[in-house]
């Protein structure tokens, strides 16, 4: 049956033992601080495996705040120059990561083409959340100046194929950006370590998250991480 609501928070460390599996409705996150970001279980085509389903522009402010704040405290380990962000989900908490380490602006790179964009500056890209789109990324090139030879971090909310993560540092390097890493809220699974690795054996140590999350298989009494 369609989910017909969408409800995620976060209790305190303080809030007593998480839930074990097997899950029925929702799974809770541990993150770096100690605090569980509890997550609605969405299954996926075919209905025999299921996602832990963070909507980054559907949680509610206080979720955004708490997850915001983590973000930007990890995002300081980088010492970056400038801030990247991938659409969609990923924009907003680059916004904040950028605002909140006190620099000007950001780079937020887009799925839309603009008439003044170039075929240079894109890729194509796919979404696990979006099968079949045949979407690209593109990079404003009235934005090359902010990235081309400066450290730069790539903020997303989750990361799980590794495919816009990919095609975000392939279109960055492409405009002369040094990128030193990736921070997201969550990491799911490790499939997303094989596109990564293709830039360089050490590319998965750069990326950072508040919390990972398994893929999860049903069972006769729930879900249950694979």
């Amino acid at each position: 049956m369609p989910r017909t609501n969408y409800h995620v928070s976060i209790t305190s460390p303080s809030s007593g033992e998480a839930s074990r599996p097997p899950y029925r409705d929702y799974y809770p996150v541990t993150l770096r601080n100690g605090a569980r970001l509890n997550l609605p279980l969405e299954p996926l085509p075919g209905g025999d495996k299921a996602i832990a389903l963070l909507m980054s522009n559907q949680t509610p402010f206080e979720v955004e705040k708490e997850l915001g704040s983590l973000l930007t405290q990890l995002a300081a380990e980088f010492s970056a120059e400038v801030i990247v962000g991938i659409p969609t989900l990923g924009l907003d908490y680059a916004r904040l990561v950028a605002r909140d380490l006190g620099f000007p602006n950001y780079v937020a790179l887009g799925n839309s083409r603009k008439f003044w964009y170039s075929d240079e500056l894109s890729v194509p890209v796919h979404s696990v959340t979006s099968p079949g789109a045949n979407k690209k990324l593109y990079l404003d090139p009235m934005l090359v100046e902010r990235v081309a030879g400066k450290r730069t971090l790539i903020v997303d909310d989750v990361i799980n194929t590794g495919g816009s993560a990919a095609a975000a540092i392939e279109l960055l390097q492409a405009a002369g950006a040094l990128v030193i890493g990736l921070c997201v809220i969550l990491i799911e699974g490790e499939a997303w370590k094989d596109p990564l690795s293709a830039f360089s054996p050490d590319w998965p140590d750069r990326v950072r998250g508040l919390g990972n999350i398994p893929i999860f298989k049903r069972t006769t009494d729930g879900w249950v991480p694979e």
